[in-house]
């Protein structure tokens, strides 16, 4: 992986974990919480491309999908 693809994967890991606890008014600490039992930065790093489209809500969104989909 190319450093600037790398370093958009992670700016965009930021982005969508920042938007996801503003819209569910959670700490960092339960986002963690969150992030590892379903890997959703993981899942975020695996598919930039899609993420780099996607407005900061509709991030949020794609999380909750995301989740409830691996539950």
């Amino acid at each position: 992986m190319s450093d600037l693809r790398l370093n958009n994967s992670i700016f965009l890991m930021y982005l969508a974990a920042e938007e996801y606890k503003r819209e569910h008014n959670i700490s960092s600490m339960q986002f963690l919480e969150l992030d590892e039992k379903y890997e959703i930065l993981s899942y975020i790093a695996d598919c930039p491309d899609v993420f780099d489209s996607m407005t900061k809500p509709e991030m949020a969104r794609e999380i909750d999908e995301y989740i409830a989909a691996n539950q």
